[in-house]
């Protein structure tokens, strides 16, 4: 990174002192180490149960994170197939895993606070953003149950140690990243695209982390009563 790109970096907000959208902040962001070197993308990312609830863990880098992201019989094909190629690399199905911990700061890239060699491990990882995005949501409770539609993105506060975590749940129509943050920033991209997105997505709603029970084996989301707060910015 030149040193003028490294002064533009620095003016720009810091995401992680706010709530943040995981999807369409982390997602396929470059990840840059200390000295701005590149290291990869980040492919997905890893969450952990806390004592403070679902908890950002660690950013997941490479093929192994990002084919499972497609999901699906898709996903499971491209998988399948990068497992089974005759490469010398052990536990090659496992993603790289760089620990939250190692994070200095979010804005359109990455930051690391370390160097990038060794920074890379695989020695575990729990549950995964990109398998979140997509799940489909069920009111169970409440006088009004039946279904919501699917998670399209997860929205963090800041937690201790810097380590986002779960706020709320985006629910709505179509896959994830088909809103393309239109939904959240009122100035996002032409006039015509926002409003049309807008409309396709005007149920979307925001389900709060608290009424909520994700069922990983079940690829489901319950919650307790039917949302109806649309999800508005994350820096509100």
């Amino acid at each position: 990174m030149s040193q003028r790109q490294e002064e533009v970096s620095k003016q720009l907000p810091n995401r992680l002192n706010h709530r943040l959208d995981g999807a369409l902040h982390l997602l396929d962001r470059q990840l840059l180490d200390r000295n701005g070197e590149m290291l990869g993308k980040a492919d997905d990312i890893e969450l952990g149960n806390t004592a403070h609830g679902l908890t950002i863990t660690a950013i997941l880098t490479g093929p192994a994170a990002l084919l499972d992201r497609f999901g699906g019989r898709v996903g499971t094909t491209l998988t399948h197939r990068y497992r089974s190629l005759r490469i010398p690399e052990p536990h090659r199905d496992v993603p790289w895993r760089i620990d939250f911990s190692q994070v200095d700061r979010l804005d359109s890239a990455i930051h690391l606070k370390v160097a990038r060699e060794g920074v890379l491990r695989r020695d575990r990882v729990e549950h995964r953003l990109g398998r979140l995005t997509g799940m489909e949501v069920l009111v169970t409770g409440g006088s009004d149950p039946g279904r919501v539609g699917s998670v399209l993105d997860v929205r963090f506060g800041p937690g201790p140690a810097g380590r986002p975590v779960l706020d709320s749940l985006i629910v709505g129509n179509g896959r994830p990243g088909s809103l393309l943050g239109y939904d959240r920033r009122r100035a996002q991209g032409p006039w015509l695209v926002r409003q049309a997105v807008s409309r396709l997505h005007r149920n979307t709603v925001l389900a709060q982390a608290a009424h909520a029970e994700i069922l990983w084996e079940r690829d489901q989301v319950h919650l307790d009563r039917r949302p109806t707060e649309p999800p508005g910015h994350p820096f509100a």
